[in-house]
């Protein structure tokens, strides 16, 4: 484990629901084991995740020491809408009414864990909006067609645009102070963009050939309308690329504490990158499962993996 000889001047913070609360306790300790030292802010819908604890009151805002140095700050944040469109307005609250004195906020979905030390986040955030490109479609030239909808979007918002070549994915976003007004569009897009759709309780918009499929898009289109700094990382940044050392964002259904490893093994399909590294952050310093099912998961972990180097429909 590395130590931090202080507290960090940025905060962590995620959005979950349900079932994903493994998710943000995996987070919570990675983050932990590479040495943040500091507050994360958790957007939750009820009920607290059972590893906060029976001593904690769910009817409001709740504060858990996970671990010297560590709190959790969890947050009820009920809205009709699907929690991935919330994304841009949990980071301004953060960052304007949570955390005004901090230096800026890290937005992590809560099936991502991290693997890089935390003073490479300090220092990614230094250089700008910090971002990875998607696993499916990391180029979307300036000229795309997607681009030419955002841009009109954009401009209904009365900004102006600049030519971007890449698409990122929204599972992670290191906004600095500086460039908050990358949150305060991609909300505004959000919420014009809603107002012409009844959509506001499903993640997917439309079909692929459509500009607007999530937030994602929204986030992209953000970004051209906008002229903070950005620094951008490829895809190995969430490990959707081999070479990975910052990330690991686990995208596929099931997610990696519900998925049957053997049994989806034989199916052709063995445990990819982010559901192995998943399972090395559910121990310390919350516990996310009994002893015992963290040894048979790892156990078949491996035998899964053996049968992957075998049998893969890829």
């Amino acid at each position: 484990m590395i130590e931090s000889v202080s507290q960090s001047k940025l905060v962590a913070c995620t959005l979950f629901s349900g079932h994903y609360h493994f998710g943000a306790g995996a987070l919570a300790n990675s983050l932990y084991q590479h040495g943040f030292r500091g507050t994360i802010y958790m957007g939750f819908t009820r009920p607290l995740p059972p590893w906060v604890g029976a001593a904690c009151d769910p009817r409001g805002e709740v504060t858990f020491a996970a671990a010297p140095g560590l709190t959790i700050k969890f947050l009820p944040w009920a809205s009709a809408r699907n929690l991935s469109l919330e994304k841009p307005r949990f980071l301004l609250h953060v960052l304007d009414h949570l955390a005004p004195d901090s230096d800026g906020a890290l937005f992590f979905d809560a099936d991502v864990v991290v693997k890089a030390n935390w003073t490479f986040f300090e220092e990614w955030v230094r250089q700008g909006v910090a971002l990875c490109l998607d696993a499916c479609y990391p180029i979307v030239p300036s000229s795309h067609p997607w681009r030419h909808a955002w841009r009109k979007l954009a401009a209904a918002e009365g900004a102006s645009h600049r030519d971007l070549e890449y698409y990122v994915n929204s599972g992670f976003v290191g906004l600095p102070r500086t460039g908050r007004d990358v949150a305060r569009c991609w909300a505004a897009l959000i919420d014009r963009f809603l107002e012409q759709r009844e959509i506001a309780d499903n993640v997917k918009f439309d079909t692929r050939e459509n500009a607007f499929v999530g937030d994602q898009d929204m986030l992209n289109a953000a970004l051209m309308a906008t002229s903070a700094p950005l620094s951008i990382i490829g895809p190995d940044g969430m490990d959707f690329a081999p070479g990975g050392f910052v990330m690991s964002h686990a995208i596929d259904e099931p997610k990696p504490w519900q998925r049957h490893f053997i049994a989806s093994a034989l199916c052709g399909r063995p445990p990819s990158t982010a559901e192995k590294n998943y399972w090395q952050y559910v121990e310390a310093p919350i516990k996310l499962f009994p002893a015992a099912q963290v040894t048979a998961t790892r156990a078949a972990l491996r035998v899964a993996s053996s049968i992957g180097r075998f049998y893969s429909r890829s």
